[in-house]
């Protein structure tokens, strides 16, 4: 099982209502319990859910629905008016139980916009597709300054990494946040495109980001990933190599 596997399967996860025990719920929670950010995603994912049980809760029944349902069912002969009644009033209850999860998922914080998913998102870019750059160029002075003009956030590399050689930069956007992304080639592969990739984002862009300098490694979608905090920027370094390698740049 794959982490991509295991997130589908938690997708379908109710706290209190699946069983924990199930087969395929088991393989994956264990999965969860070995993968530090999979984990933090399904703790998140649990709370989500919690929240979304509460606000059913709290939607009010209307004022002798269930009398008028019983009384209704009793009757043999159910006068059409009621019958409308009856059916309207169930209507009523069916809308504003949509309405109810589709606010809470656009005012009540449906979105995933942890750090977990900025990881996951930023990671599937490069994974999938050769990486758009507004510039490619080896140039470092000229990187920064296309990022300061685009309004990309300014960083700081660790010392191994500053003798990579670079390709190129872009200015992303995540959840309405600018992102700087800078493209290195590191010289382990027989092309000159970029392999090793930075994403840049204000600390406070990204909730539950690291705090701490000292990198957190990882695997998303078979990148090796660090990520790390300096000052009021994280950083998330992804490349197509394993871990070991990863950190020959810290």
């Amino acid at each position: 099982m794959t982490n991509e596997e295991a997130k589908e399967v938690l997708l379908l996860y109710r706290p209190g209502l699946s069983d924990p025990k199930d087969s395929e719920f088991a393989e994956a929670l264990a999965y969860a319990r070995n993968d530090v950010e999979l984990d933090r995603w399904f703790q998140e994912h649990c709370a989500v859910q919690a929240v979304l049980r509460n606000k059913f809760r709290e939607i009010p029944v209307p004022e002798g629905l269930k009398e008028q349902i019983i009384s209704e069912w009793q009757v043999q002969a159910i006068a059409p008016a009621k019958r409308t009644t009856l059916v309207l009033a169930s209507v009523c209850i069916l809308l504003i139980l949509l309405l109810a999860v589709i606010g809470f998922q656009i005012w009540g914080g449906g979105e995933d916009k942890t750090f977990a998913n900025f990881q996951a998102r930023m990671v599937r870019r490069v994974a999938r597709d050769y990486p758009h750059m507004d510039v490619e160029t080896s140039d470092p002075k000229q990187i920064r300054e296309v990022l300061a003009q685009k309004g990309g956030p300014d960083y700081v590399l660790p010392r191994r990494l500053e003798n990579i050689s670079y390709t190129g930069c872009a200015v992303l956007e995540w959840q309405g946040k600018p992102v700087s992304m800078v493209c290195f080639n590191s010289g382990k592969t027989k092309t000159k495109e970029p392999d090793l990739f930075l994403f840049v984002i204000n600390h406070g862009d990204a909730p539950r980001a690291p705090r701490t300098a000292k990198p957190q490694f990882g695997q998303l979608s078979g990148f090796s990933t660090a990520s790390w905090t300096v000052g009021e920027k994280t950083y998330l370094l992804a490349g197509a190599e394993d871990e070991t390698s990863l950190r020959d740049y810290f």
